[in-house]
């Protein structure tokens, strides 16, 4: 998870412990709520792939 960019650990987190809508947390990153979807999708690839561990 620390090998993740921080504002996609940003998403993680918020997505995960927040349990933020999307919409939310594009607005919190200063971000659409399409690219928070986008990286959050990413995100979970990377680390399922075990490239973000």
């Amino acid at each position: 998870m620390h090998a993740l960019p921080e504002k996609t650990r940003e998403v993680v987190y918020l997505r995960l412990s927040g349990e933020l809508p999307f919409s939310e947390i594009g607005a919190i990153l200063g971000e659409s709520e399409t690219w928070a979807r986008v990286t959050f999708y990413r995100a979970k690839q990377k680390l399922l792939e075990g490239g973000g561990v």
